[in-house]
């Protein structure tokens, strides 16, 4: 089947479900708005189809934090994961320039805040639809980690003390661009604090077991899969800085099957993504 040649190329997007807007009225226990500067980072996630074909994407970018609070995400490098090689990404120059990338970066994409019509569809408002797989999808997962500690809608700035949790409610998030059409809903999640000392809050952000409904466009013929995603993220911030010192995800598990299909083949894929300071 097509989607064991091309493996799955999803994201997971929080910014469906992201409110921007005043966070809670007390003083938070640890920063969470990044002081204004440049990072840099290498995000690398592997995604292995029944247990056996691996596809992935590695970009290396930066993070600009600017003191009006917002975020920018500027990729420098990309490379996805194919017969186990990584290659580079290739960028059309025209569509480089409709990604508002320069001679040093492929695109500069804004994360936070996000207009809500960016944040409702992950369109051209979001990222010109000319961007490759190997662009659009990273920034999926670099957005939430980013947008997880900074929106009201996830409850992190009310996070007091070790071992606190807090809920948020449902959502349901969709897309359709880079060769993939995409439904996910879950019924909300929490968010804990793992750790809190002098330097660091490690933040875990783990989401309901949700429903998925994927079309795959990348094949001959559309392949149409239904199933679930449970999925949980850790991003540690510099207490200090509320800048992310990395993120990575705990689990990331789907389990699918094929619509339509006379016998609908199961397919199992995990996902192991990281995000690391360079």
């Amino acid at each position: 089947m097509e989607i064991f040649k091309t493996g799955l190329r999803r994201g997971i997007v929080a910014a469906a479900w992201l409110v921007a807007g005043a966070g809670v009225s007390a003083a938070p226990a640890f920063r969470h708005v990044p002081t204004p500067g440049v990072r840099a980072y290498r995000y690398t996630v592997v995604q292995t189809i029944n247990h056996s074909i691996q596809r992935g994407y590695r970009v290396d970018f930066d993070l600009a934090a600017s003191a009006d609070g917002s975020v920018d995400a500027i990729l420098r490098t990309s490379e996805e994961l194919g017969d186990g090689h990584w290659r580079p990404t290739v960028v059309d120059p025209a569509c480089r320039a409709r990604m508002h990338g320069n001679a040093a970066s492929l695109a500069r994409v804004r994360l936070w805040p996000l207009a809500p019509r960016a944040a409702a569809q992950m369109g051209n408002d979001f990222l010109d639809t000319c961007a490759p797989p190997g662009i659009f999808f990273p920034l999926t997962d670099i957005l939430n980690a980013v947008v997880v500690p900074l929106s009201p809608s996830f409850n992190t700035a009310s996070l007091r003390s070790q071992g606190q949790s807090a809920h948020y409610a449902g959502f349901t998030a969709a897309f359709d661009r880079a060769g993939e059409t995409l439904r996910e809903a879950t019924e909300g999640g929490d968010v804990r604090l793992v750790t809190l000392d002098r330097g660091q809050a490690v933040i875990d952000w783990q989401p309901l077991l949700a429903t998925l409904d994927l079309v795959e466009h990348s094949g001959p013929t559309p392949l149409t899969l239904h199933g679930t995603e449970h999925y949980a993220f850790r991003i540690t911030l510099d207490r200090r800085t509320g800048a992310i010192r990395d993120a990575h995800t705990l689990f990331d598990d789907l389990d699918l099957n094929v619509v339509g299909a006379p016998e609908a083949p199961h397919i199992v894929i995990s996902r192991s993504v990281t995000i690391a300071p360079l």
